[in-house]
């Protein structure tokens, strides 16, 4: 369905929900200091000629825009709001409507994915997030007159694109302890983001929606008298005292012979320049080429952020429906294939898994990446499909390991400590099924592609 980039764009906020779940008018709550509506509201000021607020004739509040009834009737639920709005677009001439929930946040980079194209879109698993044309409002309320509530109904008899957000997707506010957390992790700036996660209970097979903070991941290339030194992974705050430290570390001069670190964001992640004394220069030359790493995380001595996010290959095999007693069996038996492990206490774990909960291989360094590079060479070595079970790591879900995985062929990974936002972000490019902070009683769904749960 062709949109030719639509010259008039119509903003609705539907707003119409009973807020059942929140005990309170979730339009009124506040996020930041301001209320949802109004987040929403100026989400879609920037995008749009004019905003409209599709609440279902439940409220108005003054200096927020025009309010509309839902079409044809009240009491229809999202679709009766867009219903109301493509009606009014089309009476006063607009091409298209774009619309945002008030209840998921937060919304610009998801607008963006969404008017990139000419084709009239949806945000994937976010269907009120979209660009409708203003054409569909005949169509959409005679869907209404069948009986039909479903968004996702309307979004399949519609035929729009699907959009994956390139970005964190929005969180669904569904409840005040998920509006908590959200400000929490707003409060913690550039250190942390909030993710809409998943948690399933190996008791009883449960699948629970959870919003969780988690901590920034991202490339951070180091740059000494312009020379590219390294690419390290890291939480993008502090960043000149991270650079100071390095320098410390790898032994190149003193703290009162760095000049002043500069620090420049850029596509992916953070560029950070420093001057060190030109008695440093040959071993900088000579360390920038023969740089070994520590441990095989696959990121140090990359001198460029392009370098170390070069995209993924999409996983071509699914995991099977696997039941989560199989998840909790595998996790359970984990410690009994330790036996470095147990003796030490200072090493990390890499098992592959089948489905049925076996552990079929296992590999222990003190290095996580260093473990599960043993595994995955094992794994080639033995010709063992990777596409036939699943990862479990007894390690903390940092971005080089879901990369590893993904590039062995391994469809699942499940860690026993809790993501970071680049692992969560490149799992979902990648299509990997991802489980985090197992334990013995619940474990997080970070990613589901293929609703294996």
């Amino acid at each position: 369905m062709v949109n030719q980039h639509p010259d008039r764009i119509l903003g609705a906020v539907l707003a119409g929900g009973r807020s059942t779940r929140f005990g309170s008018d979730k339009s009124a709550a506040l996020w930041q200091g301001r209320t949802l509506l109004d987040h929403a509201a100026f989400a879609l000021s920037r995008h749009c000629d004019a905003v409209v607020i599709c609440a279902g004739g439940r409220f108005s509040q003054a200096g927020r825009g025009e309010f509309l009834d839902d079409r044809p009737a009240r009491d229809l639920g999202p679709l009766g709001g867009l219903c109301a709005a493509l009606h009014h677009a089309a009476t006063k001439g607009y091409d298209a409507v774009l619309t945002v929930p008030v209840d998921a946040l937060p919304a610009p980079d998801v607008l963006r994915d969404l008017l990139s194209g000419a084709e009239a879109a949806v945000l994937a698993d976010h269907w009120l997030f979209g660009l409708w044309p203003s054409t569909l409002s005949a169509s959409l309320e005679a869907h209404l007159e069948t009986g039909a509530r479903s968004v996702l109904s309307w979004v399949e008899k519609s035929g729009v694109q699907q959009v994956r957000p390139r970005s964190n997707p929005p969180l669904n506010i569904n409840d005040p302890q998920t509006l908590a957390t959200l400000e929490r992790g707003s409060a913690l700036g550039e250190a942390a983001e909030v993710s809409s996660l998943k948690q399933l209970d190996f008791a009883t097979c449960q699948v629970t929606d959870l919003a969780r903070i988690v901590p920034v991941e991202t490339p951070v290339a180091i740059e000494f008298n312009g020379i590219g030194y390294a690419v390290m992974m890291a939480t993008p705050v502090d960043l000149d005292d991270f650079v100071t430290g390095f320098v410390l570390a790898e032994g190149l001069c003193r703290p009162e012979e760095i000049e002043t670190v500069q620090l420049h964001e850029t596509q992916g992640g953070w560029v950070a320049r420093a001057n060190l004394p030109p008695r440093c220069m040959p071993r900088l030359l000579e360390r920038a080429r023969t740089r070994v790493s520590e441990s095989s995380c696959g990121i140090c001595g990359i001198d460029s952020i392009a370098a170390a996010l070069a995209p993924l290959p999409p996983l071509l095999a699914a995991p099977p429906a696997i039941d989560p007693s199989c998840i909790h069996k595998a996790l359970s038996a984990l410690p009994d294939h330790q036996h470095l492990g147990a003796a030490t206490g200072a090493v990390h774990a890499a098992a592959f898994c089948s489905f049925d909960g076996e552990i079929v291989m296992l590999r222990e360094d003190v290095g996580r990446h260093n473990a599960l590079d043993k595994l995955i060479g094992a794994l080639a070595r033995r010709s063992v499909n990777g596409a036939d079970g699943f990862a479990l790591l007894s390690a903390r879900c940092s971005q080089e390991l879901v990369e590893k995985t993904v590039r062995a062929g391994i469809p699942m990974l499940a860690t026993i400590s809790a993501p970071s936002s680049l692992a969560i972000s490149r799992a979902r490019e990648a299509g990997l099924t991802l489980l985090a902070l197992a334990r013995s009683d619940t474990a997080l769904i970070v990613n589901d592609p293929h609703r294996r749960f």
